[in-house]
């Protein structure tokens, strides 16, 4: 069926010419006004603009007031070519069309014959007049000359202002954090296309990496953008893959990591243990060029990583069981594109990215017994293919159909093992989910670490479709010029996610002493397992976008820029036949009223067209994650894949007095009791949830924010541009959870019985009926974001170029994740203003500086650096012997003062303001060099360098884990056990090439 509504929607917009997507991704503009030497307007001028390495050219002709406008370019490099009679040729070369920007381009003519020409140097334009978004852009140079870790492009993302980093060194999993957002709430496109998880948002960075190399450049818009961009709170990332030209050239590249030049990590050097054999390995190479020369091009890239990077983990316990490990990842990562100028006036193209990328084993965060390692099996792809066409000189229509799928496995060594294939991964690809993982042992969580099994075995199968259309109509001379744009988008996307998590169950103790069945205090004192079956359900999600936006040039120095915009989520699978917030027959509900108005307007300052203030306001709709709004249906009344808790209210008080558990789950110790559990859940049924039960609502809304921007652009010198925004966010529906049966506990104590109450009178007499927490997924959450974003810009002109950004900001809320739950809640009172405070990606200062430069007079030597420094960001001390509040959540704040550790590497004299998130962790620090020699030889150009990555040796750190941040815990509270994205980056050293012919 959704195969036909994408064939009607796709006729529809080939027919309309331009109703209904997400419009201009990707692409960018010309515009400007032909003039003679007395500064008249020039009506008639014949317009060529052709790109210089591809040799594909629009045509325009100016109106009656001498103005052109080219819509939908493909950015890169262009010259411009202005013929009419009685005037000489006015030519223009090298300039440089960055995505999403608009470069205004005024032609001067002189009057002569048409056969002389007077040609014009000169930089493009570093300001773009008429743009009210806050962001800035990223040129291959960037990418390909300064050094980044992963060779992620999101490294060099958060160069900008307004961009926290979040390097890992999992496969491909950088990602950023923008505008006081949570991660998950970004929108990354490559080619137009949409490339982020439709589970998981962009909490891992985009769907597919998309290699280094193969960038021609992205943009990034951190705000106020137009009504052409939405279903995002966070940044706008578009990336431009590179295309073939008019003549065969690429790229052959080779990086390594040296070993003996790695330093051992922090964690390794304190405990004396041995270096783990780090390894990175990555090579390749891209290749571009003509079919048909000015016509048809091809372009490929193919890359091979291969990393092992460190992790490392303390016992503190348990000395002899420390250890320092490498983790093996490689992938193999594919792009094909092919462009094709069929006439003058349409274009069509196409590229397919595909990665495939291994991962045996993962490490966890805490510290684990090998046998609770994990692993992780990927296949990423994203392909899409636009057709453009050039109506009437004034009239441009893009139509782009996109796909993106994708499905991982994360197993371990139990499950992996029970498949008929052998070696690592056991079962053929995608048929992971025959394993059982209630075959496989139990895993004991100590108050330090964990031994036993590992409880991970889950994978999605995710796929997105989307077809989308956009029209750029400009109209000249109606009280100022007009640009128009109107598009739409329909997206649909079916997730079918398998969880066999906690099959095996998870025994969890008081105590760091193994079991002992003479001593009761080695007893566990909870079992929390799933039952009786895996998770296996399947969800699909319809989404319509639609905008029409104005930029209206009411005269040469002001622009107004004006648009709407609607998002429409439908998800017509959720059940609610058991679901007591629905009236029967009820479905799920839509949330039908989400106009988004964006206003923006820009005024130069004089005649030079060197300043530049800007202000806007709109408001912007987030996506909804599917992988939150899932949890209502894993976890409904009725389930066949239940997640259970023996004892059901609180841990079995036994243990920690001394005495031997009473419940008959934990009497024998550490063994699963497979025959009670069938007895009590008997297999192949869908009984009664009794463990944790999550609601959809029949209100909720889709997520939305205000934004209000107001900057000021100085343009110093031809390359060198001073940007300062100061930005205002103000995020309201987000998804915060409610119970709907809120706890009371008998006293203040972790063991203290629990009474659930049916406090907002929804369940009567079904309410002894629920043994555990009923959320509902709902819209009570809040935030506000303000923020200063400073920038200094110079564009790479006399061998060097640099940036320097600042963010002075600041986050305060009830929320940030989709299915953030509101734990402050006691009986029928939220408590929201107890949970407003700083949320958990609040940094009050962001600042990143890079720059690279060719050495004069040394031969070809360049030096590129970036340097990024991070305060720290807040979490929560508490202390879970104490239910302050008996709602029967353990994790109330502590009250404020001044707090300490006491083991290795804990955080001392923290400063804790009270309240949810009021401590703040370690700050973060890493300065990366790279030293190198290039030289043209013949027609080839060859690079060596070196790169320099952590050139201090820094130690960053992660914020405690949480429960490292529980006063009950003294041996591990504040301990800082896990280092920054992973490995924490200890210096190393690596060895590059590059050879561009």
């Amino acid at each position: 069926m959704f195969m036909i509504r994408i064939g009607v929607w796709a006729v529809a917009m080939v027919l309309l010419g331009g109703w209904p997507a997400l419009a201009q991704q990707g692409t960018a503009e010309f515009s400007g006004r032909a003039l003679d030497e007395q500064g008249a307007a020039l009506p008639g001028v014949a317009i060529v603009v052709t790109n210089e390495d591809s040799g594909q050219f629009r045509e325009a002709t100016t109106s009656g007031e001498g103005v052109y406008h080219l819509a939908q370019m493909a950015p890169g490099r262009y010259r411009i070519a202005a013929k009419l009679e009685g005037f000489r040729t006015y030519e223009r070369r090298a300039l440089v069309l960055a995505v999403g920007t608009t470069i205004t381009v005024n032609l001067t003519m002189a009057i002569g014959a048409l056969e002389e020409s007077v040609t014009v140097t000169g930089n493009s334009p570093i300001i773009d007049l008429t743009a009210t978004d806050v962001g800035g852009n990223v040129s291959a140079g960037e990418l390909a000359e300064l050094p980044a870790m992963n060779r992620n492009y999101f490294a060099t993302v958060a160069l900008l202002p307004g961009v926290q980093f979040s390097p890992s060194t999992q496969m491909g999993n950088d990602t950023i954090v923008s505008n006081g957002q949570s991660s998950q709430n970004n929108n990354v496109s490559v080619d137009g296309g949409y490339n982020g998880d439709n589970a998981l948002g962009t909490s891992s960075g985009a769907q597919v990496r998309t290699p280094l190399e193969a960038i021609q450049e992205f943009e990034v818009i951190t705000s106020m953008y137009d009504a052409e961009y939405g279903r995002a709170g966070g940044a706008i990332v578009n990336a431009v893959t590179k295309t073939g030209s008019n003549k065969f050239s690429g790229v052959l590249f080779g990086y390594a990591v040296s070993n003996s030049l790695t330093s051992k990590d922090v964690i390794a050097r304190q405990r004396n243990l041995p270096k783990a054999q780090v390894e990175k390995r990555e090579y390749g190479f891209v290749l571009g060029g003509p079919i048909i020369k000015n016509k048809a091009h091809f372009f490929v890239s193919l890359e091979r990583q291969v990393d092992k990077p460190s992790r490392t983990r303390a016992f503190l316990s348990r000395p002899e069981r420390d250890f320092s490990q490498v983790e093996d990842r490689n992938d193999w990562n594919t792009l094909i594109r092919f462009d094709h100028q069929v006439t003058a006036n349409h274009t069509w193209a196409v590229r397919w990215l595909r990665e495939t990328a291994p991962q045996f084993p993962v490490v966890p965060d805490r510290a684990s017994e090998r046998d609770v390692w994990q692993d992780e099996t990927d296949l990423d792809q994203t392909a899409v293919g636009t057709f453009t066409s050039v109506l009437g000189g004034t009239m441009v229509n893009t139509f782009r159909i996109a796909k993106t799928w994708e499905h991982w496995w994360h197993g371990n060594l139990c499950t992996r093992g029970q498949g008929p294939e052998g070696g690592n991964e056991g079962f053929k690809f995608g048929g992971e989910a025959a394993s059982n993982m209630a075959l496989c042992a139990p895993q004991l969580n100590y108050l330090e670490q964990r031994e036993g099994g590992s409880t991970e075995s889950q994978g999605p199968w995710d796929t997105n479709y989307q077809v989308e259309d956009s029209f750029s109509w400009f109209v000249p001379g109606k009280k100022g010029d007009h640009n128009i744009k109107v598009g739409g988008r329909y997206t649909y996307t079916k997730l079918r996610r398998v969880s066999q998590i906690n099959q095996n169950g998870t025994f969890n103790f008081n105590t760091d002493l193994r079991f002992n069945p003479a001593d009761p205090r080695t007893y566990p004192e909870r079992l929390q397992i799933r039952i009786p079956n895996a998770y296996d359900a399947t969800m699909t999600n319809h989404v319509y976008e639609g905008f029409v936006q104005d930029k209206w040039q009411m005269g040469p120095h002001t622009t107004l820029s004006l648009g709407l915009r609607y998002d429409l989520e439908i998800f017509p699978t959720l059940e609610t036949a058991d679901n007591p917030l629905f009236q029967s027959g009820q479905t799920t509900n839509v949330d039908k009223n989400n106009f988004s108005p964006r206003i923006g307007l820009t005024r130069q300052l004089g005649a030079s067209g060197k300043s530049l203030v800007r202000a806007g306001y709109g408001i912007f709709y987030n996506r909804t994650i599917l992988g939150a709004l899932d949890d209502t249906i894993e976890f409904p009344k009725f389930t066949s894949s239940i997640v259970a808790n023996f004892p059901n209210d609180s841990v079995d008080p036994g243990p920690s007095r001394g005495q031997l558990p009473t419940d008959p789950l934990l009497v024998n110790g550490p063994v699963v009791n497979r025959t009670l559990l069938n007895q009590l859940f008997p297999p192949g049924t869908s009984p009664r949830n009794t463990g944790v039960v999550i609601y959809d609502s029949p209100d909720r809304r889709q997520p939305y924010a205000h934004q209000v921007t107001a900057g000021f652009v100085r343009e110093l010198a031809p390359t060198l541009a001073f940007h300062a925004d100061y930005v205002r966010i103000m995020n309201r529906d987000m998804f915060l959870g409610r119970n709907l049966l809120p706890m009371l506990r008998a006293n203040t104590t972790r063991t203290g019985a629990i009474q659930r109450l049916d406090a907002f009178g929804i369940f009567g007499t079904d309410a002894v009926n629920y043994r555990q927490q009923v959320w509902v997924f709902e819209n009570g959450g809040s935030s506000n974001y303000d923020a200063l974003n400073l920038q200094l810009e110079k564009r790479y002109a006399n061998k060097w170029s640099g940036r320097v950004s600042y963010a002075l900001s600041k986050s305060r809320g009830t929320a940030t994740d989709q299915a953030d739950k509101n734990t402050d809640q006691v009986l029928t009172e939220m408590n929201l203003d107890q949970r407003f405070g700083p949320t958990p990606i609040d940094r009050r200062h962001v600042l990143s500086v890079a720059g690279r430069v060719e050495v004069p007079k040394t031969g070809g030597m360049t030096l590129a650096t970036t340097a990024r420094y991070m305060s720290g960001s807040p979490f929560t001390i508490y202390n879970s012997n104490i239910d302050v509040n008996r709602n029967g959540q353990l994790d109330d704040p502590s009250p404020a003062g001044t707090y300490s550790g006491t083991s290795l590497n804990a955080l001392k004299d923290v400063e804790n303001k009270g309240g949810r998130f009021g401590a703040y962790g370690p700050d973060y620090f890493q300065v990366d060099v790279r030293a190198g020699w290039r030289r043209k030889i013949q027609d080839r150009t060859v690079e060596l360098f070196v790169d320099v990555f952590n050139l201090t040796n820094r130690t960053n750190w992660d914020n405690p884990l949480a429960a490292n941040s529980d006063e009950r815990l003294p041996n591990t509270f504040l301990t800082l056990t896990n280092l920054r994205g992973g490995s924490g980056f200890p210096r190393s050293v690596q060895f590059g090439s590059r050879i561009a012919f």
